[in-house]
C-alpha cells in the first residue's frame, strides 16, 4: 500500500519525465524504464529502510500502522502493541494466504511466543525451516516449560546475537532476576534494527 506522499512523488516524477522526454526527444522505451526504476525505488526504499535498517522506533511504528492493510505488517504491528483481537485476525489471514505449513509456522510461533503459549505451538515450531528461528523458539519453549538448564545449553546454537541476548533475558526473568534481564534486553535491542528492534522495544520496555 502506497502512502499519499508516495503517490504524489510518482505522479510528479511521471509528469517531469514526460516533459523531459518531449524536450530531449528521449525514446519512449527509455522513459518507461526510468519510470519503472523510479517507482520501484520510491516504493521499496522506505520498506527496506523501516523494516531492516531504521532505529527510529516511533517512525517504524508509524510506517507499520499506515500499512496495516498488508497482513504481515498488520500482524507484527498488532503483536508489538499487544492488540490481541487484531493480531488474531491478521494471523488467520496469514494462515489462509500462505498455504505452506513451514511459512505459516513462523507466524504461529511468533503469536504463541507473545502469548506465552509456545507449548501449544510445539508442532508448528518443528515445521520452521530456518534453523536459527526454530532453535530460538525451541529455547523459549524450554524456558516456558521451566527447563532452564536445557534452555541455557541451547544458547550457543543460536546464530544471531540478539536471539542469544533475548533468551538470556528470558532466563533471568524466569528466575526473578529483573536487573540482569534488563541488561540483556538492552543488549538485544542494541543489536537489532528495523522491525525486530521495534518488536523488542515494545515487548520489553513496555513492561518497565
Amino acid at each position: 500500500m502506497l502512502s499519499k506522499k508516495q503517490y504524489i512523488l510518482i505522479i510528479t516524477l511521471a509528469v517531469l519525465l514526460g516533459i523531459l522526454t518531449a524536450i530531449w526527444q528521449i525514446p519512449f522505451w527509455m522513459t518507461a524504464i526510468m519510470i519503472f526504476l523510479s517507482v520501484t525505488l520510491i516504493v521499496y526504499i522506505p520498506f527496506v529502510w523501516y523494516i531492516y535498517f531504521s532505529s527510529d522506533i516511533e517512525s517504524i511504528g508509524k510506517y507499520l500502522q499506515e500499512r496495516a492493510r498488508q497482513p504481515i505488517l498488520h500482524f507484527y504491528y498488532s503483536l508489538a502493541n499487544s492488540d490481541d483481537v487484531e493480531m488474531d485476525k491478521a494471523l488467520l489471514i496469514l494462515q489462509k494466504k500462505y498455504k505452506s505449513p513451514q511459512l505459516a509456522a513462523v507466524f504461529t510461533a511468533a503469536h504463541a511466543a507473545h502469548q506465552d503459549t509456545l507449548a501449544d505451538a510445539r508442532e508448528s515450531i518443528l515445521l520452521i525451516k530456518d534453523l536459527s528461528v526454530r532453535h530460538y523458539y525451541e529455547a523459549l519453549l524450554k524456558i516456558e516449560e521451566g527447563k532452564l538448564e536445557d534452555a541455557g545449553d541451547m544458547i550457543h546454537s543460536l546464530q544471531k546475537e540478539w536471539m542469544k541476548e533475548t533468551v538470556k533475558a528470558e532466563l533471568h526473568l524466569k528466575k526473578g532476576q529483573v536487573d540482569a534481564a534488563k541488561t540483556h534486553v538492552e543488549k538485544a535491542i542494541e543489536l537489532t534494527k528495523g522491525m525486530q528492534k521495534y518488536l523488542l522495544v515494545k515487548r520489553y520496555r513496555s513492561r518497565a
